[in-house]
């Protein structure tokens, strides 16, 4: 089994009422797991483009880039500048 990956994760769903049960319910059975405590932010709510954060396999990320709307980005972990 392939280590997970943090992403940031982008969901578009035009005209849909998006929060995280939805989100869930989306992504369920992938192997995307959501982190509970990021998201959805709204970056586009008249597009229906929110982000959320979550870890992914290889594999995971393959299906769920399957589902029409969805894209992967990296998580890069900020660190201070300090």
């Amino acid at each position: 089994m392939s280590p997970a990956t943090r992403y940031i994760i982008q969901v578009d769903r035009p005209g849909e009422r998006v929060d995280m049960a939805s989100i869930r319910a989306l992504l369920d059975g992938v192997g995307v797991v959501l982190d509970p405590a990021y998201g959805p932010v709204p970056i586009n709510p008249q597009l229906g483009r929110y982000v959320v954060r979550g870890t992914a396999s290889p594999d995971a990320r393959t299906r769920a880039e399957q589902i029409p709307g969805v894209r992967f980005f990296a998580d890069a972990v900020q660190e201070p500048a300090s």
